[in-house]
């Protein structure tokens, strides 16, 4: 795949709703432009006038192989596209001495896995033997239009306890996003890192005399969607979390959204009572082993599609 294929690309993502979607520079900084990513790793399958019949989006993460978004053209399906596009990718992955390839979203990655309302995807992944534990990550939809996103009250309440809640500066965002790597998720240092790239930065913090103890960000995992957020635990339980939701969510509503999405939500019930959230999308994550033995597909099978 190459910068070229990437409208192509993205009309096919329009087209079968795979995900909460931004423009076409959401989808180079998520494909070509993610520096795991390798010419191994991503890959189109073209018919012989050249026309985009699919595509699969990969990286290396941590040593294993990692399938962010793949799918075929809803007119091109039943040719063996998305077989032709697995094997090359397992191949090449193999290629790389990796042994192991999940479905679990790499930063910046597209969703937390693979849909489950895209039932074809699923029962190929099967097909091919990957696995599954069945465990869900969700994503929850909130109605900006009747969601109660007022903080004024707990800001007053915080500001009293010495707890300053507001937007990060650009030159806070490196210690923020240390902050989330070390405290909660390796992959959050690359999330909240991204927030720089918005004017002005898609981030909140929560501040105890200059000292980072919370924050919250959104956009940054696609357009309109809320997250990643944390809270140092011994901050926990004064409604630092869900003012910095509030106020991330205000953000997105005050430029004119009705809904946002909250990606690879955490706690169910907090989301539920804070904003009145409710689940939207369910995925499940596939894992497979690679033998070392498979017949070598290469990089270029997905140009020959199968009848």
């Amino acid at each position: 795949m190459t910068t070229e294929h990437l409208p192509s690309v993205y009309r096919i993502i329009q087209s079968l709703d795979l995900t909460p979607h931004g423009d076409l520079e959401w989808l180079r900084h998520r494909s070509v432009g993610d520096p795991s990513a390798t010419p191994q790793t991503l890959l189109a399958a073209e018919d012989g006038d050249g026309q985009l019949l699919g595509f699969c989006i990969a990286a290396v993460y941590e040593g294993r192989g990692a399938i962010k978004l793949f799918a075929v053209r809803e007119e091109a399906r039943r040719r063996g596209v998305a077989t032709a596009l697995l094997d090359a990718l397992e191949a090449n992955l193999r290629a790389l001495g990796l042994s192991e390839v999940l479905t679990q979203g790499a930063p910046p990655y597209f969703t937390p896995s693979v849909d489950l309302k895209h039932t074809s995807a699923v029962i190929l992944l099967l097909r091919r033997g990957y696995t599954t534990d069945r465990t869900t990550r969700v994503d929850m939809c909130v109605d900006l239009t009747r969601a109660d996103l007022a903080t004024s009250a707990v800001e007053e309440r915080l500001a009293g306890e010495g707890i300053a809640l507001r937007r990060a500066t650009p030159e806070e965002i490196p210690a923020v996003s240390a902050f989330a790597a070390n405290g909660f998720s390796a992959m959050w240092r690359a999330e909240t890192a991204d927030a720089a790239r918005f004017d002005p930065p898609a981030l909140f913090v929560a501040l105890s005399q200059g000292e980072i103890i919370g924050f919250a960000a959104y956009d940054v995992t696609g357009e309109d969607r809320f997250g990643p957020m944390g809270t140092r635990p011994d901050y926990r339980q004064r409604g630092i979390g869900e003012a910095l939701l509030k106020m991330c969510l205000r953000s997105i509503r005050d430029r004119g959204s009705a809904t946002a999405e909250i990606s690879w939500a955490g706690p169910l019930a907090f989301y539920s009572r804070a904003v009145d959230a409710r689940i939207s999308r369910v995925y499940w994550v596939f894992q497979k082993t690679l033998s070392p033995d498979a017949p070598d597909q290469g990089l270029d099978a997905a140009r020959a599609p199968r009848s």
